[in-house]
């Protein structure tokens, strides 16, 4: 625990999350002398003039969403959770966590005496490639306790494997996670219920960290997952968590926000009262380097591929609010050269990664089609595989999926199991919607949908895959998925269906069946049947 904190179903695939958690119940094991994390809840702070002036340095990341291995990339590495954390403690002094697995009682480690760094994340941790998601995101829970993570701010998509899965994870992560603006409704739910803020001693300082989610995270996410649930908004709720996170005695305060800095900057540059010393932003997987009336605002970016670097210098002898007489913060890229590293990566995270890997590979590594160039994420071509794929299973009239669903690119070469999980990380359903033309054409409109099985033709119509002119008082079979229909990034489905078929089917299924009925190969590869 840190020094101080303010108060504070999943589908059946049982035998799998069941073995997923359970490979991690070592991890669940007190913290070791090591990590400088965990103090007395409720320790007082000593008085200023019994401490010196000290720099502490914040390691911030945001948005790794399971990000566990790294990525080649023309001839270089980049990222990758064993990476990271090789750079963060040979580049910053960082102190590792227990390693996965590991004994109940680890011996001190002699950079943990007077540890200088603070770890902390801007929220979505786990939902990303197959390696994670398909382990309900522990592989990644345990790779952000050996990181060392001391805070994270909670993201719109923590909730993605279940709550029940939130609590595991966050119980092997050992991560305090934060949110300003999370109320819960439900009395039964008081176990969601999150601090405002937390206070965590480095160097005989205390710094205190401020979360904050995205008010938005209902619609950013699938809405009934937050039942009993809700989110009220970021300037009222800082305006309230930061001066009682104050009353803490924090010799610096910082935020970490799972929100964009361009939400963001208006509300600090409207409040340099709140007298903060860095403000970690996220959620937009854009990186930016902001000042805000002298106030560090940094998004790192997402995926593991970089972090920021906030360095503090802190004199305790001055006054409450003005301890920091510098804040300086730079974003640093965790990249190499293939077989040129400079810090070889964490031999613990490397290998628990590897093993989780071959459990994947004994999963999902069966390979279903081949890629001769790959697909780029926010390609056409991938659109139409995965909703085209729909519509051919489903014998619809068109397919409809949001664009930020598709998470990341399909490589060049094998197609496997594996390669539709990581693409499609999020377990979704599929719906057989009947919608008038007219219906069709608003959703057309809205800047996230992708529609498959429809065409712009002359004069402004549109056409249906067996050339029938779109008539928009007819109705036409779509398929689409539950959190589009629940009214995810403002998909408008339930208004104009209420009363759709329910297929009980994943959404990745029929991408799966459809590419290995096809049978491409190398010679005959899946992505030129979209050219």
């Amino acid at each position: 625990m840190p020094l101080s904190a303010a108060p504070a179903a999943r589908r059946p695939r049982a035998a799998r999350a069941i073995a997923a958690l359970s490979l991690g119940a070592q991890a669940l094991l007190p913290l070791s002398a090591c990590e400088p994390r965990e103090a007395a809840t409720g320790a007082q702070a000593p008085a200023p003039s019994e401490r010196a002036p000290a720099a502490v340095t914040l390691l911030y990341t945001t948005d790794e969403h399971g990000w566990l291995l790294p990525a080649a990339e023309e001839g270089k590495v980049v990222g990758g959770a064993a990476e990271v954390l090789a750079v963060w403690r040979a580049r910053e002094g960082h102190c590792a966590g227990p390693a996965p697995g590991a004994p109940p009682h680890l011996p001190p480690a002699p950079a943990c005496k007077d540890p200088s760094t603070l770890a902390l994340s801007g929220g979505d941790n786990w939902t990303g490639p197959a390696i994670s998601s398909y382990f309900l995101g522990a592989p990644m829970a345990d790779a952000m306790a050996r990181m060392g993570y001391a805070a994270s701010a909670f993201g719109n998509h923590e909730f993605d494997f279940g709550r029940d899965a939130f609590l595991q994870n966050r119980t092997r992560s050992r991560v305090t996670y934060l949110a300003a603006n999370l109320r819960v409704t439900d009395p039964g739910l008081s176990a969601f219920a999150l601090p405002s803020f937390a206070v965590f001693e480095r160097r005989g300082l205390r710094i205190g960290v401020v979360g904050l989610s995205t008010s938005r995270t209902r619609e950013a996410a699938t809405a009934s997952r937050f039942d009993g649930i809700d989110f009220e908004g970021e300037e009222a709720a800082l305006s309230r968590a930061i001066p009682e996170a104050w009353r803490a005695a924090p010799d610096a305060l910082v935020l970490v926000a799972h929100q964009c800095q361009d939400v963001l900057a208006p509300i600090l540059a409207r409040h340099p009262e709140w007298r903060l010393s860095f403000v970690g932003a996220g959620h937009c997987h854009t990186r930016a380097e902001l000042r805000v009336g002298g106030v560090p605002l940094v998004n790192p970016g997402w995926r593991l591929r970089s972090y920021a670097r906030v360095s503090l210098d802190i004199d305790p002898r001055r006054p409450l609010q003005q301890r920091v007489v510098s804040a300086a913060a730079e974003v640093v890229d965790v990249a190499h050269p293939e077989g040129a590293s400079a810090a070889p990566p964490d031999e613990a995270l490397a290998r628990a990664a590897a093993g989780w890997q071959r459990e994947l590979d004994a999963a999902l590594g069966e390979q279903i089609g081949y890629s001769s160039d790959g697909m780029e994420r926010d390609s056409a071509e991938i659109q139409r595989w995965i909703a085209g794929s729909w519509r051919e299973q489903l014998g619809v009239d068109i397919a409809i999926l949001n664009k930020d669903g598709i998470r990341q690119a399909v490589p060049r070469g094998p197609i496997t199991k594996a390669t539709v999980f990581s693409v499609l990380p999020f377990d979704n359903k599929l719906v057989i919607c009947s919608l008038r033309g007219s219906d069709i054409l608003e959703t057309l409109r809205h800047r996230d949908a992708v529609l498959v099985g429809l065409s712009p033709s002359a004069g402004g119509r549109y056409v249906l895959h067996d050339g029938r002119l779109l008539d928009e008082e007819r109705r036409y079979t779509v398929a689409t998925i539950d959190f589009l229909y629940y009214g995810g990034d403002g998909f408008r489905f339930q208004a104009q269906d209420p009363s759709p078929q329910w297929t009980g089917l994943d959404w990745r299924a029929p991408v799966i069946a459809w590419t290995k009925a096809l049978g491409t190969s190398s010679s005959a590869p899946l992505d030129a049947r979209f050219r």
